[in-house]
C-alpha cells in the first residue's frame, strides 16, 4: 500500500480528537489510581468470599443429596404402601359386592320359605278342628320342622353375612382412611424433596449472580486501573519530542540497512527502520499511546499505529497478529503484536516508522544506541 494511503489512516486518526491521550492532573490521576486499587482489592476479598459461599454449597451438595436419597426412598415407600392399600380396598370392595349378592340372594330365599311355611300355619290351624288321620299329622309335622330348620339356617347366614359385610365395610373405611394418610405424607415427602431442590438452586444462583456482578465490577475497576497506569506513565514520561535519541527498540533484533528497505517492492518503506528478528519475537510499544490503526493494509501486512499526541505517531508493519485492540491505550512496552515475515528481512522482521503530523521523520535517530 502507497505512503500516501498510510498518511490518510493518520489523518483520520487525527480528526479523532477523542483518541489522543488525555491529559489530568498528576495528583488527581494517583488519587483515582489508589481509590480503583483499593477497590479492586474490596472486589478481589468479595469474589473470594463468594467463591468460598460457591464452594461450600457445591460441598453442601453431598448432605442434600443423601437427604434427598432418604426422601425419595420415604416417597418410594408411601407409593408402595398406597398401591398395597389400594389393593386391599379393591379386595374389599370386591368382597363386600359379593356379599350384597349372596344377602340379596338369602332374603330372596328366606321370602319363599316364608311363603311356603304360611300356608302350612293356615292349614295346621284349620286341622286342629277337624279330624285326621295320624299318618298325616306326622308328615305335616316333619315337613313343617323341615321348613322351619331351613328358614332358621338362612336367617343364621343373613345376620353371618350381615356381620360380616359390617366389617367389610368398617374395613373399606378404616383403609380409606389409612390411604388418604398415606397420601398426604407422600404429597409431603414429594414437597419437602421439591423444596429442598428449589432452596439449594435458589441459594446457588444467588451466590452466582452474586459472583459474577462482582466479577464484571472487578473487570470495570481493573479497565480503569490500566488506563490511570497509562496516564501516569504518560505525565511520567513527559511530552514524545523530547525522545530524541532515548526511544527503545520496538523489537530485539538486527537492524537492517537503508539499502535494503530501498529495493524493489519496498513501497517507500526506506522512510522507516526495518529489522530481522527471530520468530514470533514480541513488538513492543516505544512510547505511551493509543492505538488508532490495527489492520491489514497492503504492503505493509498487519499494522499497528499509536498515537502519542501532539501529533506524534508510530508505525510497526509486518505484524503476525495484533495483542492490542484498535481504540486501547498502551504503556511504553506494551507488547502490540510479534513478528511475522517481512520481506526485506527475508524472514521474520519489523517495519518502523515514526511521523509528526504527514512528515515522516527518520526514526533511527530517535532510538537509543544499542552497544
Amino acid at each position: 500500500m502507497p505512503v500516501r494511503a498510510v498518511l490518510l489512516v493518520l489523518l483520520l486518526a487525527l480528526a479523532a480528537p477523542a483518541l489522543a491521550p488525555r491529559p489530568a492532573p498528576a495528583g488527581s490521576v494517583e488519587q483515582s489510581l489508589r481509590a480503583n486499587e483499593q477497590l479492586a482489592r474490596q472486589g478481589r476479598q468479595s469474589l473470594t468470599r463468594l467463591t468460598d459461599q460457591e464452594r461450600a454449597l457445591h460441598g453442601d451438595l453431598a448432605a442434600i443429596e443423601d437427604e434427598l436419597g432418604a426422601l425419595r426412598a420415604r416417597v418410594a415407600g408411601s407409593e408402595a404402601e398406597l398401591k398395597a392399600l389400594d389393593a386391599r380396598i379393591a379386595r374389599a370392595r370386591a368382597e363386600g359386592q359379593r356379599l350384597d349378592r349372596e344377602q340379596q340372594a338369602a332374603y330372596a330365599d328366606l321370602g319363599r320359605l316364608a311363603r311356603a311355611l304360611w300356608p302350612l300355619r293356615v292349614a295346621d290351624l284349620h286341622a286342629r278342628s277337624a279330624a285326621r288321620g295320624w299318618d298325616e299329622a306326622d308328615r305335616r309335622f316333619a315337613w313343617g320342622v323341615a321348613l322351619y330348620d331351613e328358614a332358621r339356617a338362612a336367617a343364621r347366614a343373613i345376620e353371618a353375612r350381615s356381620k360380616r359385610l359390617t366389617g367389610v365395610v368398617r374395613e373399606q373405611r378404616e383403609l380409606r382412611a389409612r390411604a388418604e394418610a398415606a397420601l398426604a405424607a407422600l404429597n409431603a415427602d414429594k414437597d419437602a424433596s421439591l423444596d429442598k431442590r428449589l432452596d439449594f438452586v435458589r441459594r446457588i444462583r444467588e451466590v452466582r449472580a452474586e459472583r459474577l456482578n462482582q466479577e464484571q465490577a472487578l473487570e470495570q475497576i481493573m479497565g480503569a486501573i490500566e488506563e490511570l497506569e497509562y496516564r501516569m506513565q504518560a505525565q511520567d514520561a513527559g511530552k514524545f519530542e523530547d525522545q530524541k535519541g532515548r526511544l527503545p527498540w520496538p523489537v530485539d533484533g538486527r537492524r537492517l540497512d537503508a539499502s535494503a528497505l530501498a529495493g524493489p517492492g519496498a513501497r517507500g518503506q526506506g522512510r522507516g527502520a526495518g529489522f530481522s528478528t527471530a520468530q514470533d519475537a514480541p513488538v513492543r510499544a516505544v512510547f505511551p499511546g493509543r492505538v488508532v490503526v490495527s489492520d491489514l493494509l497492503r504492503g505493509y501486512g498487519h499494522v499497528v499505529i499509536l498515537s502519542h499526541g501532539d501529533n506524534w505517531y508510530t508505525l510497526y508493519a509486518f505484524l503476525r497478529e495484533d495483542a492490542a485492540g484498535q481504540g486501547s491505550e498502551v504503556a511504553s512496552g506494551a507488547v502490540l503484536g510479534h513478528a511475522g515475515y517481512y520481506p526485506a528481512a527475508k524472514g521474520p522482521g519489523v517495519y518502523f516508522e515514526l511521523r509528526t503530523g504527514q512528515k515522516a521523520i527518520n526514526p533511527v535517530e530517535w532510538l537509543a544506541q544499542r552497544p
